[in-house]
């Protein structure tokens, strides 16, 4: 497992729903901000700007310069949904919320049929590239990335529940699907990567302190499914795109993160984990000795939690992962009622924590 150290020392990051950036600011999440490239540098522009306003005090969210720029995807936003539109799945766009993935409910004529993607005749891709190059001709550049969403996450979106019945049943078919999807996925990060350098600090914006090259796979749906599973079916396209996207790491958002870290330790060359709130923090240290853990916070509790609540909840955390250069603290999809008291208290704990081990 390759060693990874941080380039801040144990880094802070906070993504808000799109629901706190309506309420709070009246920005719009409609397809438009997506997929229209003046509205992308518009709302890039403002976002900075708002998150510098409010929070540049706390040294998370500091820009020096804030300038107009042709950033390709939602940085600041938890949103996956384009590998599952360019697979045809509709996709539901609203003023206060991310994507929401209409799922296709596939046949299994059509699973059995499923080709990967065809970048140069898919609708979706084009209007995407139809976009980054009009940004290039403005900038000469582009930067930012697209969250690429996961294997089973796009499974579910295109198959439904069927999926896991298919991977009791009809293991063939499983593996078609997922095949499919890995390998339409190994494409888009390459194409990403040759036009901006990054393609996951849409992901989790942790990577941008460690080493913005890193691609991370959603597992999101693995919460759902059995170890065993994982081993028996899943973990070959793990296995897969680290071989292909290196540096590699596994976003896990689920609460049980620490019953998968044995199979995730035979991941090779898997360098980065997100470890979901309510998972075990030192079970998952103990099968990853050496990997970069990031500890998700709950985005529920911190609305309604006092702040004292959240200093202990965020120590306990720390405490457990016991490898302060290999980790990380993050709350992400925070609600628009989130209070800035308990962000501030996260800060402070971690702030806390540092000096024990930067003390000369």
């Amino acid at each position: 497992m390759n060693r990874l150290k941080s380039n801040t020392f144990l880094p802070v990051a906070f993504v808000f729903h799109p629901e706190w950036w309506h309420k709070n600011y009246g920005l719009s999440f409609e397809r438009e901000f997506f997929y229209d490239p003046d509205t992308r540098v518009e709302a890039d522009l403002e976002m900075r700007k708002i998150l510098d306003e409010r929070f540049g005090r706390y040294h998370i969210a500091k820009e020096t310069n804030i300038e107009p720029r042709p950033c390709i995807g939602a940085v600041h936003l938890a949103a996956g949904y384009i590998i599952s539109e360019m697979f045809g799945c509709d996709i539901k766009f609203s003023k206060d919320s991310s994507p929401q993935v209409i799922t296709k409910n596939m046949t299994d004529e059509e699973v059995d049929q499923i080709e990967p993607i065809n970048f140069t005749e898919n609708k979706t891709f084009q209007e995407l590239k139809g976009m980054i190059e009009r940004l290039k001709g403005r900038f000469g550049y582009v930067i930012g990335d697209i969250n690429w969403q996961g294997v089973l996450n796009v499974a579910l979106d295109l198959r439904g529940d069927r999926i896991f019945i298919d991977m009791m049943q009809n293991q063939g078919r499983a593996r078609r699907l997922f095949s499919t999807i890995t390998e339409t996925i190994k494409g888009f990060v390459s194409y990403i990567r040759s036009e901006t350098g990054t393609s996951s600090i849409s992901v989790n914006r942790t990577i941008k302190f460690i080493n913005p090259k890193l691609n991370l796979h959603s597992n999101c749906s693995v919460v759902m499914i059995s170890p065993d599973m994982y081993q028996d079916l899943l973990l070959d396209y793990d296995m897969e795109l680290s071989q292909a996207l290196q540096p590699y790491g596994i976003h896990h958002c689920g609460n049980n993160m620490h019953i998968h870290a044995e199979g995730y330790a035979k991941v090779p060359k898997a360098s980065f984990f997100d470890v979901g709130w309510g998972s075990d923090i030192s079970l998952c240290r103990q099968k990853l000795p050496e990997a970069f853990l990031n500890l998700r916070y709950d985005p529920v509790k911190i609305r309604q939690a006092q702040p004292d609540e959240v200093r202990a909840d965020i120590q306990e955390m720390l405490e457990q992962s016991t490898n302060p250069e290999r980790t990380g603290v993050c709350c992400i999809n925070m609600g628009w009622d989130v209070p800035d008291e308990n962000i501030r208290a996260i800060v402070d704990t971690v702030n806390e924590y540092r000096k024990q081990f930067t003390k000369h």
